[in-house]
């Protein structure tokens, strides 16, 4: 059996905002935004859907206090497809919200 962890790696890309909000305020005003629906999972999480193959999720790490707002795009296909959305989302979020968004992995 695959390592879901490894599988996850291949199929994610991560940017991070200076955004100081929590993870449920991101996810209204990007959903709002952007026009994405919100969806929640079996166990609560909830999570954007940009595309039917495609997940934004939101969570914050102070662990960097200039980027705080981790934003991470799931794809279903692979790495590279998620880094294509990425590419795609980074500007439309900042033009749209104001936030500073950056690559990250």
């Amino acid at each position: 059996m695959m390592n879901p962890d490894i599988s996850r790696r291949e199929t994610t890309a991560r940017m991070r905002g200076d955004a100081r909000v929590t993870p449920r305020e991101a996810l209204v005003a990007l959903g709002t935004a952007l026009r994405f629906p919100l969806e929640i999972d079996d166990e609560g999480a909830e999570y954007l859907l940009p595309t039917s193959d495609t997940t934004l999720e939101v969570h914050v790490d102070d662990s960097d206090s200039r980027y705080p707002l981790v934003l991470t795009v799931w794809h279903w296909r692979s790495q590279a497809e998620a880094r294509l959305v990425l590419d795609e989302l980074r500007p439309r979020i900042t033009r749209t919200t104001g936030w500073t968004i950056v690559a990250s992995e």
